[in-house]
């Protein structure tokens, strides 16, 4: 760990769950500013814009900026704007997603509408309802493009393991008997973007996330480091049931921060 100069880092699970930060979250991202570790948080939830994301973690002592983080939602925009809205500007989309999501696609200047839309865009949503699902599914039905922002089944908070965006598509996908189009990680889109805003050095990079089958999947897909913290969705039976194993497990972000910490001052 080392040569690591290059930070990917997962937020929910991570750094905080719910309205709690995570045991040495802070003093993690006050050694990486420190340090002049340059780091990017890479997370799917969509519900959140960057600048939301932001003031949050900023309330919880994190000095992280709008500008290093980047979520599927963001992700997701870059994707429709590259594939569809430059050959048509008239373009639509009903929406199923936090006012963060709608507010990253209306910017974007998609034409938000739930009749005929031309895309229907799935995030994770709290205020899920029938009516959503309905409006969804008989838009695909009706042939507008699925894209779902991420595939996370369930999401960590501090009343428990919640169900995640992955487990409002799969009642979209049951019900219009077609498959979306993901985005989010363990998909390289994202990852190539966060990528890019920092200028990242793949060699010395090292993704950090509390899910195997997205954040560490997409670290590998990416083809650097690997760290797993068991302070969110997965636990040992689970990581060790896990056909895909990360390069560290940690407990939480704090013994990865004390180990980092300790291995760059015994190897300088």
């Amino acid at each position: 760990m080392k040569d690591i100069q290059y930070l990917f880092i997962d937020i929910d699970g991570v750094l905080y769950k719910g309205r709690y930060p995570i045991k040495g979250a802070k003093e993690f991202i006050d050694y990486l500013i420190e340090e002049d570790i340059k780091f990017i948080c890479v997370t799917n939830n969509s519900s959140k814009t960057a600048e939301n994301y932001s003031k949050k973690l900023k309330s919880m002592d994190m000095k992280i900026e709008k500008n290093q983080i980047i979520n599927s939602g963001v992700a997701t925009v870059e994707y429709i704007k590259d594939k569809y809205l430059a050959r048509n500007e008239n373009l639509s989309a009903y929406v199923v997603g936090g006012e963060g999501l709608i507010e990253i696609v209306k910017n974007s200047g998609i034409k938000i509408q739930d009749k005929n839309p031309d895309i229907v865009v799935v995030g994770w949503d709290v205020n899920y309802t029938y009516e959503k699902m309905k409006k969804a599914s008989l838009a695909i039905r009706k042939g507008a493009i699925y894209i779902g922002t991420n595939p996370d089944i369930t999401y960590p908070s501090d009343e428990g393991i919640l169900p995640g965006c992955g487990s409002i598509l799969a009642s979209i996908t049951t019900a219009s008997e077609v498959e979306p189009i993901i985005i989010g990680k363990p998909k390289p889109l994202i990852m190539e973007m966060a990528a890019k805003r920092i200028s990242a050095n793949k060699k010395k990079s090292l993704m950090i996330g509390d899910r195997i089958d997205t954040d560490i999947l997409a670290g590998k897909n990416f083809g650097i480091q690997t760290a797993l913290v068991l302070s969110g969705v997965y636990n040992n039976s689970e990581l060790l049931d896990s056909s895909i194993k990360p390069d560290y497990v940690f407990e939480d972000i704090m013994e990865l921060y004390v180990n980092l910490k300790e291995y760059r001052k015994v190897h300088k």
